[in-house]
C-alpha cells in the first residue's frame, strides 16, 4: 500500500520557517542623508560662530580659573560662624516650634528668612523647596487638565481642543521667561522661581498626562461601561489604575528636572543655591563658587538616583 501524501501545508512548513529577504541596501539614501548631515553640522557651528582654536588657545586662561576655583573652600559647609546662629537663642530653641518671647522669636524668624539661606546649606535645602513645591503645584493643575487634554476622556471636542491649543501655546515659554515675568509681579526670590517651575511643569506634565490616557487599554473602559457606570466612576477605576504608574514615573522626572531648573533661576535672583552660586562668581570668590558646585553636583546625582530608584518601584 502506497504511503499518504503530506498535507500541503507540512508540505509548505520549511519554507514558511525561511527568514524573510532582506531590504535592499539603497546607498543614494544613506549618502544623502549623510551629505545632509555633514552641511547641518557646518551651518550649525557657523551660527554659533564655533571656533575650536581659541579653545585650544586659550587654554592656559581656563586653566588659571580652574586653579583660582581649587581646592573648594569646604568651611562654607563646615564651619559654624558661617550660620551666625543669633547669641540670644538657643539651638534647640532654633531647631524646634518652642514657645519664645517677641525678642527671641523676631530674632529666629529673621535667621531663617535671611541668614540662613545665605548659606550653602541653607541655599540647597530652598533649592530643595522651591523643585518640591514648584512640582506638587504643577500636580495639582496638571491632573485635572491631563483628562481635559486626552481625546478619550475630555467631555467635548471643544473642551479638548482648546486646553490642548493653551497648553500648547504656554508650553513654548521657557520657565526663566516665567520667572522674570514673576519676580516683577512678586519680587525677587525663591517665590518667584517656584511659580515659574510650577507654571512650566504643569504645560509638560499637561502634555505627558494626556499622551497616556490615550494610550490605554480601552478594553477595560467598555467592559465598566457596559454596567452601567458613570463617567466619574470610568475615570476613577478604568483609567487611573491604568496610568498611575506613568503619572508617578513622569512625576519624578520632572521634580529631577526642577531641581536644576531651580538652580538656573537662582543665577537671575531667584533664591536658592543658583543665587549663591552667581553672586560668588560675581566677587570673584572662586573657592566659594567651586564649593556651592561642588554641593549642586552632588545634590544632583542624589536626587537622580533616588528618582530612578522610585520610577523603577512604580513602573
Amino acid at each position: 500500500m502506497s504511503q499518504p501524501s503530506a498535507p500541503p501545508a507540512e508540505a509548505a512548513a520549511p519554507s514558511a520557517r525561511r527568514p524573510p529577504p532582506r531590504p535592499p541596501i539603497r546607498l543614494g539614501r544613506w549618502i544623502a542623508a549623510s551629505l545632509f548631515f555633514a552641511w547641518l553640522m557646518v551651518w550649525s557651528f557657523t551660527g554659533v560662530q564655533g571656533n575650536l582654536k581659541d579653545l585650544f588657545d586659550n587654554r592656559d586662561k581656563m586653566a588659571d580659573t580652574l586653579g583660582r576655583m581649587l581646592p573648594p573652600d569646604i568651611t562654607l559647609v563646615t564651619d559654624a560662624k558661617v550660620y551666625d546662629v543669633p547669641p540670644e537663642v538657643t539651638l534647640p530653641q532654633l531647631l524646634l516650634p518652642l514657645p519664645l518671647d517677641i525678642d527671641k522669636a523676631k530674632a529666629k524668624e529673621y535667621w531663617w528668612v535671611n541668614t540662613f539661606p545665605q548659606t550653602v546649606v541653607g541655599a540647597t535645602l530652598q533649592t530643595i523647596q522651591m523643585a518640591v513645591a514648584g512640582t506638587s503645584l504643577a500636580l495639582v493643575v496638571a491632573f485635572p487638565f491631563g483628562f481635559l487634554a486626552a481625546r478619550n476622556t475630555s467631555p467635548h471636542p471643544a473642551v479638548y481642543h482648546g486646553v490642548k491649543l493653551a497648553t500648547n501655546l504656554l508650553r513654548t515659554i521657557p520657565d526663566i521667561a516665567w520667572c522674570l515675568v514673576l519676580i516683577a509681579a512678586v519680587g525677587l526670590g525663591p517665590f518667584a522661581g517656584t511659580l515659574a517651575l510650577a507654571f512650566h511643569t504643569a504645560t509638560v506634565l499637561i502634555k505627558l498626562f494626556a499622551e497616556s490616557i490615550e494610550n490605554i487599554d480601552e478594553g477595560v473602559v467598555e467592559a465598566l461601561k457596559a454596567t452601567g457606570a458613570k463617567h466619574i466612576q470610568v475615570l476613577s477605576f478604568a483609567v487611573v489604575p491604568q496610568v498611575m504608574p506613568a503619572f508617578i514615573s513622569f512625576l519624578l522626572y520632572r521634580f529631577e528636572t526642577n531641581i536644576r531648573a531651580a538652580a538656573v533661576l537662582g543665577l537671575i535672583g531667584a533664591g536658592g543655591i543658583g543665587f549663591l552660586m552667581n553672586t560668588n562668581f560675581r566677587m570673584f570668590q572662586y573657592p566659594q563658587a567651586s564649593m556651592t558646585v561642588a554641593v549642586l553636583i552632588v545634590l544632583v546625582m542624589i536626587v537622580d538616583y533616588a528618582s530612578a530608584q522610585l520610577r523603577k518601584m512604580v513602573t
